[in-house]
Parts: C-alpha cells; sequence; structure tokens
C-alpha cells in the first residue's frame, strides 16, 4: 500500500514540479535572468568563467542561418556545437537568435555608406515562400538539435529596423515568418522557450497613435506563439536609466490597447541593453549597469542582458565600440569589477517592496535572500546627490546609522524579519 500510495503522490507531483520549473524561466529573481550579449567565436573558457563569477546565468548570442546551412537542408554546426557544450559545462544558459538572410535564399542588397556594421553588403530579410519555409527548417533543425530548458530562442534581432531586415523593416514580413518559425519549433519541441520580436524601439512612446510595428506583431498569430515578448530598452541618449521606468508603463500600457481580446499575457524581456562610455564615465557605467538590472527585476522582466561582454572593436569616438565590461584587449572595467562585488551575495534574491522615500529619484529596496534574510538595497538617480537615510531595525550593528544615497546601489544585510524597520529620509544641506 505504502509503494502504490507513494507511485500515486509522484504522479501527482511531478507535473506539478514540471511546470514549477518551467515557470522558473519566467520569474524575476535578481541574478537568474541576467546575462551579457556575447560574441561567441573569440569567448575563452577563461572569459566564462568571469561571466559566472560576476553571478551572470545567460549569454546571448546569435547563430545566423547563413552560418550553418551550408546546402540545400544541409546543416554543420561548426563551433556552435562546441560553443554551445562549453556553456553547458560552466553552467550558463543561453539566449539564442535565429536570424539573419542566406545567400541561397535572400541574396544581398548594397549597404548604406557609412553604416554601423562597417560593410559593403547586407543579407536580405526572407520575404519569399520559398525564403520562409527554408527558415522555417533551419530554425527547427536547429531547436532540434540544441533544445533544452537551459536555452531561449529568440526569433530574428531588430526587425523594426532596416538594418536587421534589409531592405526595409516590415511588421507583416516578419510575423509571417516568426509564425512559420515558430511553429516548426513548436513542432519538434513543444515546450522550447521562444520569445520575439526583439525590437529595437519599445512601442508605447507615442501613444496609442497607430499601432505600428509591434501593434502588427501583437495581432499576428505569431505573437500568440511567443512565451514571451522580447524588447531593447536602449534610452537613446536619455540618462539616468529610471526612465525606463516610464517606458515600461507605456509598453505595457500600448500592448494591453492593441492586442486581441483573450490574448496571452506576455512577459517581456529586455534581450539587450547598455550605455557606452562615449556618453558615460566608467563609474556611470558601472552604477547603470547594476542599476539597469535591478530596475528591470523591479518592474517583473525576468531576463535581462547587458549589451555587451566586451568591446566589439576598435574607434575612440566610435560608440559602437565601448559597450563592454572588458575592454577590447579583455581589461576588466569598472562596471565589471562593480558587478562582481555586488551581485553573487543577492543572486537568488527577490525584490519585496520599493520603500518610498519621499522623492521619485532615491530609491530603497526590501529584498529576501535565498537564505530567507533580508537586504536592502538604495541609491538614487541624482547627478547631484543630497539624501541620507537613517535606518532602524535592520542590523544590530548598524541601528540608526546614516547612509548617504550615491549613484551606485549599496547593500546592507539585515539581522531580523524587518518587522520593526524603519527607514528616515534626511536631505543634506546644500
Amino acid at each position: 500500500m505504502r509503494v502504490i500510495a507513494l507511485m500515486l503522490f509522484l504522479s501527482m507531483a511531478l507535473p506539478v514540479l514540471a511546470q514549477a520549473a518551467e515557470a522558473a524561466w519566467l520569474s524575476p529573481v535578481i541574478g537568474d535572468g541576467y546575462g551579457v550579449q556575447v560574441k561567441e567565436g573569440r569567448t575563452t573558457d577563461k572569459e566564462l568563467e568571469k561571466i559566472k563569477a560576476a553571478g551572470l546565468s545567460y549569454v546571448r548570442f546569435v547563430l545566423p542561418w547563413g552560418e550553418v546551412e551550408k546546402g540545400q537542408g544541409s546543416f554543420v554546426w561548426g563551433y556552435f556545437e562546441t560553443f554551445i557544450k562549453r556553456l553547458r559545462a560552466h553552467g550558463l544558459k543561453a539566449v539564442i537568435v535565429l536570424g539573419g538572410g542566406h545567400p541561397n535564399y535572400t541574396g544581398f542588397i548594397n549597404a548604406p555608406e557609412g553604416n554601423l556594421d562597417q560593410t559593403d553588403k547586407y543579407l536580405m530579410a526572407p520575404f519569399s515562400p520559398v525564403a520562409i519555409d527554408a527558415f522555417a527548417r533551419y530554425t527547427a533543425k536547429t531547436v532540434s538539435h540544441f533544445d533544452g530548458p537551459d536555452i531561449i530562442w529568440e526569433i530574428w534581432n531588430e526587425p523594426d529596423s532596416d538594418r536587421f531586415w534589409a531592405p526595409k523593416a516590415d511588421a507583416q514580413a516578419y510575423s509571417r515568418l516568426a509564425e512559420a518559425a515558430c511553429l516548426a519549433m513548436r513542432e519538434v519541441s513543444p515546450n522550447a522557450h521562444i520569445i520575439g520580436p526583439a525590437m529595437a524601439e519599445m512601442a508605447g512612446q507615442w501613444g496609442f497613435v497607430r499601432a505600428g510595428f509591434l501593434g502588427e506583431v501583437l495581432r499576428s498569430s505569431a505573437a500568440q506563439c511567443f512565451d514571451a515578448l522580447s524588447m531593447h530598452p536602449y534610452r537613446d541618449g536619455e540618462k539616468p536609466p529610471e526612465t525606463v521606468l516610464r517606458a515600461y508603463d507605456r509598453f505595457h500600457a500600448f500592448v494591453r490597447h492593441f492586442a486581441p481580446q483573450g490574448s496571452k499575457k506576455w512577459p517581456v524581456m529586455a534581450t539587450e541593453w547598455g550605455f557606452t562610455l562615449t556618453d558615460t564615465s566608467e563609474e556611470e557605467q558601472a552604477a547603470f549597469l547594476l542599476r539597469s538590472y535591478l530596475l528591470n527585476t523591479l518592474s517583473g522582466v525576468p531576463v535581462s542582458i547587458w549589451y555587451e561582454w566586451r568591446d566589439a572593436r576598435r574607434g575612440e569616438n566610435d560608440p559602437e565600440a565601448h559597450f563592454g565590461l572588458l575592454t577590447l584587449q579583455g581589461k576588466e572595467k569598472e562596471a565589471y569589477r562593480a558587478l562582481r562585488e555586488f551581485l553573487p551575495p543577492l543572486k537568488g534574491a527577490r525584490i519585496e517592496e520599493r520603500v518610498s522615500l519621499g522623492q521619485q529619484d532615491d530609491f530603497l529596496l526590501k529584498i529576501k535572500r535565498v537564505d530567507g534574510k533580508p537586504s536592502l538595497v538604495f541609491w538614487t538617480a541624482r547627478e547631484k546627490p543630497n539624501s541620507i537615510i537613517v535606518v532602524r531595525g535592520c542590523s544590530s550593528d548598524a541601528d540608526g546609522q546614516e547612509w548617504g544615497l550615491t549613484p551606485m546601489p549599496q547593500r546592507v544585510d539585515c539581522d531580523g524579519d524587518l518587522s520593526a524597520f524603519t527607514v528616515k529620509r534626511v536631505q543634506r544641506a546644500p
């Protein structure tokens, strides 16, 4: 009887456990969904160790169609096979972008002069039925070969940009491609984690005047196939990163307005975002990195990818050359050092509450760590900080201590359950 009862219990419990595991990748937890964009072909094992040591969980990279389909229906995985094995050996997960045209199916167009990619030609996007069918076959083959719960598959990168969807961004064409690809992927792996459309622009900033690119995608069958909506919340010169909070509100309102009635509730993923050193100092970039991750978690964003791991190219005044946490030569920047110190102790923690300090630019987060104990994380978005907080009921060693809010997030680990916690904000004299 005990054996039968145990078997009955397991038969009931396993589906619940499986559902919990499935839902975990969509849960906004500090560190668990944080990652960096990498250039897979040049990322060494030592770098993967550094990524892991900084408390990060994901790397994002592109697995281009044109690099793996060598002949019609013939796929050679090459160094992608090795790289994904290396990721798994280091305990890292992946956001893999499936995209790009193919010389045999789409052809090339001349690139505009002075383009950011410094190239003469761009592969065209798949428009014809033959090209769309071939692209769907490539996505299905790739998912069938590599899929696992440690991979998120993203269909294309920034299709709302002429740069990535040549010759001209086309929401309806993208939707047709994404629907064919997503359904083909679901056929070979029903539980694959699939997201899109990885938009360059955050919808909603212009209100509801027109549906635009995302509005068209939301009305398509492709969106219903996605597990989550992905976008790139670059601030486009706006500072500080806290401006993203209003952008998320507008984005969600836009989705509610344009999604058909009865649509699923999509989580939102920030699969690319960063600040370059041509616009910020090293200290600012470091503070913005930590705050960007925390702001995404505060906003319920389960996956947050920083662009990028290592500087992509040379060029002192080239913005594209200075997004990395490491220099082109692999030297650590202040941003990497700050992340490595700040994130690992908090990995797996959950934000329980943002505590009001009476000023919208001042932030105090109550956080519950994986050991069940609380921490406080605080910072200010002001360029000229003028706030002090006095915290009581957190730590016996620091009870009543004054903390000046700085642009760089600070952390205090608490002793108890914060039942007697109080905080008082004091404005520093000018």
